[in-house]
């Protein structure tokens, strides 16, 4: 007889499924930590745009207390109108930097998950391929260190045949 013995084709069986689940951990992990990247891009660019939006509405805001004040015949150039103007537009810069810097840290807390997301997947890979191998070889010496018994092929058949 030629060839590779039932317990040699189902050790290499075993081994390439469980090289395959634990290909598959660790590609679910590298996965998990892109989409959390891309919810890090997601935040800081709706964070730039809810800045952008809130500084706009500071600008506004200041150019309504300024046509205001000139309306009534107000001097916007000194004194109390021209550091309430100041105040409103320090205000909104404060706001926009208030949203700019909470966009950073979900930004940064989304990358940190998407690291602990890979390694998780990597680690739980690796743990999948160490089980998936101890069971495969315990399996392939089970069957490979019980020999078959043989008999002579001569004897009569019977319980007391010897």
């Amino acid at each position: 007889m030629s060839g590779i013995s039932s317990a040699t084709a189902m050790l290499i069986a075993g081994g390439a499924g469980t090289g395959l689940a634990a290909g598959g951990k660790i590609m679910q992990g590298q996965q998990q930590q892109q989409a959390y990247d891309y919810n890090a891009s997601v935040a800081l660019i709706n964070g730039k745009n809810q800045a952008v939006s809130t500084e706009q509405s500071f600008a506004a805001r200041v150019g309504e207390q300024a046509s205001a004040y000139a309306s009534s015949g107000v001097d916007i150039t000194s004194g109390s109108p021209l550091l309430i103007m100041a105040a409103t537009a320090a205000r909104g810069s404060a706001q926009s930097e208030q949203i700019m810097q909470a966009a950073d840290e979900q930004a940064a807390l989304d990358r940190y998950y998407g690291k602990v997301a890979a390694f998780s997947g990597t680690m739980s890979g690796i743990g999948a391929f160490l089980n998936g191998i101890s069971t495969d070889l315990s399996s392939y010496t089970k069957l490979t260190s019980n020999p078959t018994p043989t008999r002579n092929p001569t004897a009569p058949y019977g319980p007391n045949s010897d």
